[in-house]
């Protein structure tokens, strides 16, 4: 055989051992889907043939085999206890109200003043921004407002006599002023005046005239002698009329401003004694109101750099620290009102008939297993909420006396007693065997020889967990479950 056929004939076994390789796997996986759909069905023959082998050694007659294996024997004593009808429902807690609060303008943060479970109370202050300016405007329209409060306060009282004593001092001191003013220059000074306007007035003349009546033949010398001698006589003249004249003007100036003094002060005397006028209320309330718009504007522009608790709670987030900026409306702090704090669960279509508003719930949960918390029913709601075709209904508790360990959003879980029995013959459910069929129920019943007995018995209140027997049994009775598989409990099947 040449090299090409040898060639050929390698290629060709190579293909024929794909082949080989890729239908052995494809058999492989039909052998694999095969054994699941053999195993499907074997599942469902056993699933059917089950419940038939079940109900037909139910159906059998009451046993009374020999004495059975004490360690295949679970044991209970016929007792008395309370009986309930529980509905269970799974939600979790939920706040009254929470709260992201912010600021309304941006600023840096001065101080923080709580810590992440602090409780607080509604108007406490949590955090504040650099408010200086604001501050002082504050303090000053407070104080102006105090200002006026006791303007009007001073106007509203009755009038006071130490007032009316004041007032009529003053008026006499000012009469005083005027009778001063009067004397301040005597008539006797005045006649002193006007004597030597008169000397002066004379000397004058005299010069004058022998100015006049000179002799043509003097010579130029004593003629400005005689002119010299006018001049100053006319000037002593002058000067005495300007002294006569202050005296007169100065003593009727001093005693007009005396006599304006003295009647004011009459007139304020006659106010005090008469109390305020009405227009001098009205006045002052005006400056009262504007006095408490100004402290309104001040306390608002002061209050938006301070961020305060709106009701009683518990800080649940802290958001910011102190030097940080504050941009307005980004959440600074979270407050959680826990007073009081709501359990909504959702409770299924089956059960919801059975519980009303005003039933008492019980409260536990999943973060606190040894807590348990008193509710009590306070909301149903009408619409209920398809959930893949399970329709449930929200339901809301209202829960009492919260431990403070208890979060908003913790997984809980409550417990609705329905209908009661209290101290009625009482065994747990898995005792019991039902036979829907002919509505029976049977328990074993364990004699004295130690065989089982299987003995029917009458039903009450159905719990959850254990049922009331009317009849069948009597208190003492010792019943027995066999846990060897020779019997079968199917209560609530």
């Amino acid at each position: 055989m040449n090299m090409s056929n040898s060639l050929k004939l390698n290629i060709e076994t190579k293909i024929g051992y794909s082949s080989y390789y890729n239908r052995l796997s494809q058999i492989e996986q039909i052998g694999e889907t095969m054994s699941i759909i053999r195993s499907l069905i074997v599942l469902t023959v056993v699933s059917l043939i089950l419940p038939i082998v079940v109900f037909g050694q139910q159906m059998q007659a009451p046993q009374t085999n020999g004495p059975v294996q004490r360690e295949n024997i679970q044991l209970h004593t016929v007792q008395q206890d309370d009986v309930a009808v529980v509905v269970n429902a799974i939600g979790s807690v939920e706040a009254n109200e929470v709260a992201s609060l912010s600021f309304t303008s941006p600023g840096r943060i001065r101080e923080v003043l709580v810590e992440e479970g602090d409780y607080v109370l509604a108007g406490d202050v949590l955090a504040q921004q650099s408010n200086d300016t604001q501050r002082i405007a504050y303090e000053q329209a407070l104080l102006s407002l105090d200002l006026a409060n006791l303007a009007l306060q001073d106007l509203l009282e009755p009038v006071d006599e130490d007032d009316i004593r004041v007032a009529e001092a003053n008026v006499n001191s000012a009469w005083g002023a005027v009778y001063s003013a009067e004397n301040a220059v005597s008539s006797q000074d005045l006649q002193s005046a006007e004597l030597r306007v008169q000397q002066a007035q004379t000397a004058y003349d005299e010069a004058v005239r022998q100015r006049t009546t000179a002799n043509s033949g003097q010579g130029d010398a004593a003629y400005s002698l005689l002119d010299a001698q006018v001049g100053e006589s006319s000037f002593n003249l002058e000067l005495a009329r300007l002294q006569l004249d202050a005296l007169q003007s100065a003593n009727q100036g001093q005693v007009g401003a005396a006599y304006a003094r003295a009647l004011q002060a009459e007139a304020e005397l006659e106010r005090v004694k008469a109390g305020p006028r009405p227009v001098e209320i009205e006045q002052a309330q005006l400056a009262v109101r504007q006095a408490e718009l100004s402290l309104d504007e001040a306390a608002t522009a002061f209050n938006r750099m301070q961020l305060t608790a709106p009701f009683d709670g518990v800080v649940s987030r802290v958001n910011v620290e102190e030097g940080s900026l504050a941009a307005p409306g980004v959440p600074v702090i979270e407050l959680t009102s826990i007073t009081p704090l709501n359990m909504r669960a959702e409770v299924d279509e089956v059960d919801i008939d059975q519980i009303a508003v005003g039933m008492a719930a019980r409260v536990q949960l999943d973060a606190l297993p040894n807590t348990l918390l008193d509710g009590v029913i306070d909301q149903i709601a009408v619409l209920g909420q398809d959930n893949q075709g399970i329709v449930s209904y929200d339901v809301t508790v209202l829960l009492d006396n919260v431990d403070a360990r208890v979060r908003h959003g913790m997984t809980a879980e409550a417990a609705v007693v329905v209908q009661e029995q209290t101290g009625v013959l009482t065994i747990p459910n898995q005792f019991i065997r039902l036979d829907r069929r002919n509505d029976q129920a049977f328990v074993n019943v364990m004699k004295d020889d130690g065989t089982l007995q299987e003995v029917e018995i009458e039903l009450g209140l159905q719990g959850q967990d254990s049922s009331e027997v009317v009849a069948g049994l009597t208190e003492g009775t010792v019943i027995a479950l066999d846990l060897s598989g020779g019997a079968f409990s199917l209560f609530g099947g």
